[in-house]
């Protein structure tokens, strides 16, 4: 997606390995320029969040329903283990601020981007979003900001809010940026605003007032070109064109039993061989994994009629 020669495409997520500073010898963007604290309990501020790993790693996010949060696909990968984060280990706390929150959710699955591949980044850099699905819908006191349905034009203003690693527990808002053109056929976003890593995830609003935004786009990286360094996102439309064609990838979780089993029985009968789900969830060799009798499976917590299997390293691990 971009030539290795002359540029460089940076991630600007707490999870990855190497931190902005370091990968150019300095800052990418300034820290602190134009950016300013923004009131956390009123809207739509209140719609922006921290996820969170178990680990105490996070990216921004944000709500886009009741039910749903927006990020950086690559914020739930960890590169160290070339593995997806288990949902069951990432939390979202709407509204952060230094220790307090409007809400604070847990996450019951998540979709990444249709081919969307961390170890192949410049490849798929344009598929670097996920939706994350939460366990409980969050409180109707917190309004979910909306996908803006069309491109936003050129020269647009607009707001980047995020949690950068320089003011990792206060949300802050750079106002004073705007859109610019887009690149990789459409697939991304160049803009102006500024954000360090912890941003990725973070959505930019465009619109009229604080009332009024809507997102049109989400901070995903920076790249160098000719010494210039350029802010990139993933364009509003690109996500909802995608999830609206349920063209996204979704792992397929995978129950944990006491018992050892050859196959595991999705809830649609359709039958999985061991190989096919090390492949799709890329389940150690230690870990285990069973199938549940579909009788068995109606006595537990799990809905029958969705996929209600998870990935666990102990017997009886629990369904959430």
């Amino acid at each position: 997606m971009f030539g290795a020669s002359s540029r460089a495409l940076l991630v600007l997520a707490a999870f990855c390995a190497v931190a902005a500073t370091e990968a150019f010898g300095g800052p990418v963007v300034p820290a602190t320029i134009h950016r300013e604290d923004v009131d956390t309990a009123r809207y739509p501020w209140t719609a922006i969040g921290k996820l969170f790993n178990e680990t105490g790693a996070s990216c921004s996010g944000v709500l886009i329903s009741r039910d749903e949060v927006l990020t950086a696909a690559h914020c739930l990968y960890n590169f160290r283990t070339r593995r997806f984060i288990p949902a069951a280990q990432l939390h979202f706390l709407a509204g952060y601020r230094t220790g307090r929150y409007a809400a604070h959710v847990r996450i019951a699955r998540y979709e990444v981007g249709p081919g969307f591949d961390p170890e192949r980044y410049d490849q798929t850099t344009g598929a670097d979003w996920a939706v994350l699905t939460v366990t409980e819908s969050l409180p109707d006191s917190i309004e979910p900001l909306r996908l803006r349905r069309h491109a936003a034009p050129a020269g647009t203003k607009a707001v980047l809010a995020g949690y950068p690693q320089d003011r990792a527990f206060a949300l802050t808002a750079d106002r004073d940026c705007e859109l610019r053109g887009k690149i990789a056929g459409g697939q991304l976003m160049l803009h102006t605003c500024r954000g360090v890593r912890g941003t990725s995830g973070a959505p930019i609003l465009v619109g009229e007032g604080d009332g009024n935004l809507q997102i049109a786009a989400i901070q995903i990286a920076v790249f160098h070109a000719d010494g210039v360094a350029n802010m990139v996102a993933v364009p509003a439309e690109s996500i909802r064109t995608a999830s609206d064609n349920d063209d996204a990838r979704r792992p397929e979780p995978v129950v944990a039993t006491s018992f050892i089993g050859p196959v595991c029985i999705k809830a649609n009968d359709d039958r999985l061989t061991m190989a096919a789900i090390h492949d799709r969830v890329g389940i150690e060799d230690g870990d285990i994994v069973a199938s549940i009798p579909q009788p068995d499976m109606q006595r537990t917590s799990a809905p029958p009629a969705v996929n209600a299997y998870w990935l666990g390293t102990e017997p009886g691990f629990p369904l959430p």
